[in-house]
């Protein structure tokens, strides 16, 4: 795994898992120092979690990128109409062991 790979894939268990909090300023400096990496894969690893939505560029640094409630109301609506989908499925297709995962 490279170091910009690397940098990316914590940053990003940090901010899903709100270590990092919405609206908090990151440094480049910071990132550096926390996971021993050099200012270009620093770079490159912020640019990929832009294109992602998980930060935004703030005048000369970074800010993790606010919850947008809007959007997590959208996805709930969206992924209850998908679990609807499924279960109605697999009762019209009958499949007896996906009813009895289903009811367990």
């Amino acid at each position: 795994m490279s170091q910009m790979q690397s940098v990316e894939k914590h940053l990003r268990g940090m901010i899903l898992g709100l270590e990092i909090g919405p609206g908090e300023r990151l440094t480049e400096r910071w990132i550096e120092c926390r996971f021993g990496a050099s200012r270009t894969p620093v770079r490159a690893a912020l640019l990929r979690l832009e294109t992602e939505g998980l930060v935004c560029r703030d005048g000369r640094g970074w800010t993790v990128s606010p919850i947008n409630l809007t959007e997590l109301e959208q996805i709930a609506v969206y992924r209850e109409a998908v679990e609807v989908a499924a279960v109605k499925l697999t009762c019209a297709l009958e499949e007896r062991s996906a009813v009895d995962v289903i009811e367990a």
